[in-house]
C-alpha cells in the first residue's frame, strides 16, 4: 500500500493535476480552484479517520484528473481538437476503449496488434 499524502500535499496535488488539465482555460481552473478549496474547508473539522478516508478520496480524484480528463478546444473549422498526452493512453482496462470485433476478440484502440 502506497502512504497517503499529508492534507496540504494532496491539496497541492490537486492543484497542479487541475492546471495542467484545464491549461489555458481561466473559467475552468478559477472553478476547479474554488470546487478543491470548498472540499478541503469543509473536511477541516473532521477526525484522524474521518480524514484519511477524505485523502484517499482526494488521491483518486487526483488520479482521475490528471489520467482522464483532456482539454478540447474548438479550432478554426468549427471542430474540437485535444492534446492527448502520454498519461491518457495505452492503459488497457478490459471493456474499455476496445473495439469488439464479429469473432468476439477485441481489438486494440491504439493501432498496434
Amino acid at each position: 500500500m502506497t502512504a497517503l499524502p499529508t492534507a496540504r500535499g494532496l491539496f497541492r496535488q490537486l492543484l497542479r493535476a487541475r492546471a495542467v488539465a484545464f491549461r489555458g482555460d481561466q473559467t475552468a481552473l478559477n472553478a476547479s480552484r474554488e470546487e478543491i478549496r470548498k472540499h478541503f474547508q469543509e473536511s477541516a473539522h473532521l477526525g484522524p479517520e474521518e480524514a484519511r478516508k477524505k485523502i484517499e478520496e482526494g488521491v483518486e480524484a487526483e488520479s482521475f484528473i490528471r489520467l482522464h480528463v483532456v482539454q478540447a478546444q474548438v479550432n478554426d473549422k468549427g471542430n474540437y481538437e485535444m492534446s492527448i498526452e502520454p498519461q491518457h493512453v495505452d492503459r488497457a482496462v478490459p471493456g474499455e476503449n476496445t473495439i469488439e470485433t464479429p469473432d468476439g476478440g477485441g481489438g486494440c484502440s491504439s493501432g498496434k496488434t
